[in-house]
């Protein structure tokens, strides 16, 4: 086949970078009354020259950059100076992501992402061609999906009544915070004094003239309300008109309201499941649902992932059952799990950890309480009171919520305390078993089993299990792995 240039209307793309320059610029004009001082001036032009330059690069990538399909590989060719060549058989192909920013989506074009499936920097590895007409990346995706199946079946469908698991979530008060800093340094970067900007002043006047329980509440509640908005926000347009289908031997998922992304997976390369439950989601039985497959790579191992993630916060019902439709089993597969709870040692290792937490915060207020003054002493016993029961509390959830166990085909783990895990791995994907033991763990007769799998982030770990247990649930979920350790004939 021919080679394949992409589309020209992604120089457009580069406009973008003209967004942050001309936002700031307006944003200092506004805020200094349309006087702009001379190190703003500066730091805006650098700005722009730094979006010449970028726009520069953009062009030429653009004009250097060629595709084709090839029988049975993917071709790409890019770069001036550097002349690179990628190549992927098709039958190595992990999976097919389409995205679309909203610029993407105003100029009729995707980006195909395509992933060999290599664990060790598959970011690096996978093929991108950024700016694809969308008939044509669809073209693309059925064309390289091995299946090529139409849909069987919509195993969930996107349900409003979940919304109300999207503001149980600090990612949204983290991002209020992101921006509140972020306006911050800009400010520093521009050598405005934050007393010089009328709001905030007004701002600061406002909170000097109320009770001080006033001035430390109403801020908190204000951060919570804006971080429930962005949590609702980020929930619409990420997970709008999301949609999980089976499609012969293969995942593909749809979803994204002004950002689109389309995901395919083969069903073949999935290796396990993990239900993530942060601990405002496990109050209201909420859980959320990600995959464990080759071709993710390790930087798409966490619940928040956008590649690996099957399902938006949801009810844990709903993440139970539509787990038990990926992977595929029966769908009361994770229902009456009978896990083995973890010695006693690790009990004590996680108040050992949390006490310990404790005793390095409070240590330096004693110590200069002793020496400066008996405020840090009062502010030392006072944090300690409402620290310690906290660290206890905690450490007794996190053990309570060990556990390992067979469960059919699977082997299950299950950690976690603010963050609790359940892992499931198919036991015919485990590759290998590393033994950790640091030197406490070994005076516990404790030790912390890794299974190696080629997936997700490569290792998943059974926690502080003793010995002859871990080695015991090891031999039953890899027969004949171990007989050599085990001394086995």
């Amino acid at each position: 086949m021919t080679w394949e240039r992409l589309e020209p209307r992604m120089v457009a793309v580069s406009l973008t970078w003209l967004l942050p320059p001309l936002g700031s610029t307006l944003l200092t004009l506004l805020l200094t009354g349309g006087d702009l001082d001379l190190a703003a001036v500066i730091t805006l032009g650098a700005i722009v020259l730094t979006f010449v330059v970028i726009a520069a690069v953009f062009a030429v990538r653009l004009a250097t950059t060629r595709f084709r399909l090839d029988g049975d590989r993917v071709e790409l060719r890019s770069g001036l100076l550097l002349r690179r060549h990628r190549t992927v058989p098709r039958d190595r192909i992990r999976s097919v992501d389409l995205t679309a920013t909203p610029i993407h989506q105003l100029l009729g074009l995707r980006v195909v992402r395509i992933n060999p499936g290599a664990q060790a920097g598959a970011g690096r590895r996978e093929v991108v061609l950024d700016g694809v007409g969308v008939a044509r990346a669809e073209s693309l995706r059925r064309l390289l999906d091995p299946g090529d199946a139409a849909p069987d079946t919509a195993l969930a469908v996107l349900t409003w009544r979940w919304l109300c698991y999207a503001p149980l979530s600090v990612w949204g008060v983290a991002g209020v915070g992101v921006v509140v800093g972020g306006f911050f340094r800009l400010l520093d970067s521009l050598r405005i004094n934050p007393a010089d900007v009328g709001f905030l002043r007004d701002i600061w006047s406002g909170l000097t003239g109320m009770p001080l329980w006033a001035a430390i509440v109403l801020p908190v509640l204000i951060v919570l309300g804006l971080g429930a908005i962005t949590s609702l926000s980020t929930f619409v347009e990420g997970w709008w008109g999301y949609r999980l289908e089976v499609a012969g031997d293969a995942i593909d998922m749809r979803r994204g309201l002004f950002s689109t992304r389309s995901v395919w997976l083969d069903r073949a390369r999935l290796r396990g499941v993990q239900i993530s439950e942060p601990q405002p989601l496990r109050w209201a039985r909420g859980a959320r649902l990600n995959a464990i497959a080759i071709g993710l790579g390790t930087s798409e191992d966490r619940s928040t992932s956008n590649r690996s993630a099957l399902l938006p916060p949801a009810p844990r019902s709903e993440a139970f059952r539509v787990a038990a439709g990926i992977l595929p089993e029966k769908p009361d597969l994770l229902y009456g799990l009978e896990l083995t709870g973890a010695p006693r040692a690790a009990l004590r290792r996680r108040l050992s950890w949390g006490l310990g937490g404790v005793l390095l915060l409070e240590a330096p207020l004693v110590l200069l309480g002793a020496l400066v003054t008996d405020v840090l002493l009062h502010i030392a016993w006072i944090s300690a009171a409402v620290l310690v029961p906290l660290a206890i509390a905690g450490a007794v959830d996190a053990y309570r919520n060990l556990g390992s166990g067979l469960h059919g085909k699977y082997l299950v783990t299950r950690y976690g305390t603010y963050n609790r895990r359940t892992v499931l791995l198919d036991r015919a994907g485990i590759l290998g078993w590393s033994i950790d033991q640091s030197v406490f763990q070994r005076r516990a007769g404790i030790a912390t089993f890794v299974a190696m799998v080629g997936a997700g982030r490569g290792g998943y770990k059974i926690r502080d299990v003793a010995v002859a247990d871990g080695l015991a649930l090891a031999s039953a979920a890899t027969p004949g792995m171990l007989d050599e350790l085990l001394g086995v004939a």
